[in-house]
């Protein structure tokens, strides 16, 4: 059991943020650590499961996020993103706490890109040009109230925490080792 209750914590700290940042969508928008897991995700699991257990994880918690996966090229979009701050992540693995934090910070960037890049190509209310483009990763759609530059802050933030929070629950703190004194040795 205890080997299980790392993963068992992390999935319920997804569960918990998801569930909360969907009742809460306004006071901390795309505040989760989900891109934080997949950044992570290559040295808390080794081989393939350091991309699928979050890839579950997502999969699972996805529709409490945004309701059904009604639009496939989102869902494809958002994958992208992940795979890609995952693929960051794993580049850095080998690196000390420093370097992943700012990884972190980096793969928000990252992820804000690909998605709100996505949002400008695909969504016609962006006008197709540096202003809309600038619009979509910025300010946001027209009569947003949050602009997506906020999304981008609180996912940064999110990814710095939780990445952090992530690489010190892998660190190896040495044993205790008691120490019996040793009569002195008379002459």
């Amino acid at each position: 059991m205890k080997r299980y209750l790392p993963l068992c914590l992390i999935v319920g700290l997804l569960i918990a943020f998801r569930v909360l940042g969907s009742f809460l969508p306004e006071s901390q928008p795309n505040f989760q650590p989900l891109a934080a897991l997949f950044f992570c995700g290559a040295f808390l699991a080794p081989g393939w499961r350091g991309f699928a257990i979050p890839f579950g994880i997502w999969a699972i918690t996805y529709p409490l996020g945004i309701g059904p996966v009604s639009d496939l090229s989102i869902f494809a979009t958002t994958l992208l993103a992940l795979a890609a701050v995952f693929f960051l992540g794993k580049s850095l693995s080998a690196r000390g706490i420093p370097t992943l934090l700012l990884g972190s910070v980096t793969a928000a960037v990252i992820f804000h890109l690909i998605t709100n890049g996505a949002a400008w190509l695909g969504d016609p209310m962006y006008d197709k040009s540096l202003t809309g483009l600038y619009q979509s990763l910025w300010t946001g759609p027209p009569g947003s109230t949050i602009p997506s530059w906020v999304f981008l802050r609180n996912l940064a933030a999110a990814n710095t925490l939780f990445t952090g929070i992530f690489a010190c629950a892998q660190l190896r703190l040495p044993k205790a080792v008691v120490s019996v004194p040793r009569p002195l040795l008379t002459k």
